[in-house]
């Protein structure tokens, strides 16, 4: 693809290196990150030193593997914090997280990943770890199948195409026609679902944010499963969320 004459091949590089690291490999060998980059030794080496000598990545003495420090989180964070999403949405979570004693949480969609901007946790003694900047597979997360299911079907196959389905709890679904599918019953019911399919033991439910008829994120709320094997919640809960997401969208 033919770049325009004001574009800058080395900013591009710089996050082409960054981006290398992720939650399934937070730290990375000189070797690893040339190859994952298309970069040869010599250039790998010149950006991470570079990013090394500004404090972005720190090297491991013992492995010299290199690794990305929090201060790479202030970019992020920084964004993160002048997205109007979070102060239209955010009351309306804690509210519920009060109420319900759920998991609430509002995540965007970052290629084949979701980017929690916002989390507030329940009373649960189990509670998954997770916080505002985390990142998880889309495919098997609600809030990720909300997104995929009301975007550009043409882009959201396109991304779906990109994924890797691995089985992460026995229920994750790993078939993209199976994937397909449940998108489609997404679209169809207006809210999604993952059972299970992340965590063992919590079931999960999202809904599309739009704005200007473009899915701009997801809300979703997550509890443990034996909520709704013994009372009839899910319908109670998919509608409160649906409504909260009716508020805060914007047409």
């Amino acid at each position: 693809m033919k770049r325009p004459n004001y574009f800058i091949n080395s900013v591009e590089k710089v996050f082409t290196v960054l981006n290398t690291f992720t939650n399934v490999k937070p730290s990375i060998s000189l070797t690893e990150l040339a190859k994952t980059s298309r970069m040869t030794l010599g250039t790998a080496h010149r950006y991470l030193l570079t990013l090394k000598e500004l404090g972005y990545v720190v090297q491991n003495t013992e492995d010299k593997k290199y690794r990305v420090t929090p201060k790479v989180l202030s970019i992020g964070f920084s964004a993160l914090r002048s997205m109007d999403l979070r102060t239209r949405v955010l009351p309306y979570m804690i509210q519920m997280t009060k109420e319900r004693d759920v998991n609430t949480q509002c995540t965007i969609l970052e290629g084949i990943e979701i980017v929690y901007i916002e989390r507030v946790r329940s009373s649960n003694v189990i509670n998954v770890d997770l916080t505002v900047g985390s990142r998880l597979p889309a495919y098997c997360t609600a809030t990720g199948k909300a997104i995929l299911a009301f975007m550009d079907n043409g882009e959201s196959c396109q991304r779906i195409d990109q994924m890797n389905l691995l089985p992460l709890t026995p229920y994750t679904i790993t078939n993209r026609r199976a994937l397909l599918e449940d998108l489609r019953l997404t679209r169809e019911t207006s809210y999604a679902i993952s059972n299970q399919e992340l965590t063992l033991g919590f079931r999960n439910l999202a809904v599309p944010i739009f704005k200007e008829g473009k899915v701009e994120a997801a809300l979703g709320i997550s509890f443990p499963i034996y909520r709704t094997e013994a009372n009839d919640l899910e319908s109670v809960y998919a509608k409160e969320i649906l409504e909260i997401a009716k508020k805060v969208s914007i047409e």
